[in-house]
């Protein structure tokens, strides 16, 4: 696992610069893209969950201290990292073998789909419920995770795909 460290620095250091100069400056109504989530994501599988709670608190802090959030994205991501170990046990395919961390050339583009899909549905839920801190306009908060969610998803199998050659990539 201490291989994998210096790539998941640089991961770490890129996802969040593009987070911070590219994604948090989107303005369109509703919709609000965090692909800096993909660092949580693709922490190895056998990252114990204690490391990936204050990782994923760390994270979030980060880009609260960049974006002024206040620890919104703090608190949104420790609790995707809680439910990691969960989401991956539920969505894996009993007896499956896997690499060391999650990679769309192992999993294939389907199954890293629905991971990404429902972890971000979880932190996109979170943050928008924090933020708007009411149920009063559930509507729009609504449409805001569910926008947000989307490109946020579209966004990271972007970056996913383009990291990955085209023959190593399994789209089953």
């Amino acid at each position: 696992m201490l291989g994998l460290l210096p790539i998941n620095i640089l991961r770490f250091v890129a996802l969040m610069a593009a987070q911070v100069l590219i994604f948090s400056n989107i303005n369109f109504p509703y919709i609000n893209p965090y692909v800096y989530l993909l660092f949580i994501l693709l922490l190895p599988f056998e990252t114990p969950r204690w490391l990936l709670m204050i990782l994923g608190f760390l994270t979030g802090l980060t880009l609260d201290l960049f974006v002024g959030s206040l620890g919104m994205h703090a608190a949104a991501c420790t609790l995707i990292a809680y439910f990691r170990p969960v989401l991956i046990s539920i969505i894996t395919p009993k007896g499956a073998e896997f690499e060391v961390e999650p990679n769309i050339t192992v999993q294939g583009a389907s199954w890293f789909l629905i991971y990404c899909g429902i972890a971000t549905l979880i932190h996109h839920t979170a943050y928008f419920l924090i933020e708007s801190w009411t149920f009063y306009n559930l509507f729009i908060a609504l449409l805001r995770i569910i926008m947000s969610t989307a490109f946020s998803v579209l966004f990271m199998m972007i970056f996913l795909f383009l990291l990955t050659s085209s023959k190593k990539r399994r789209l089953a």
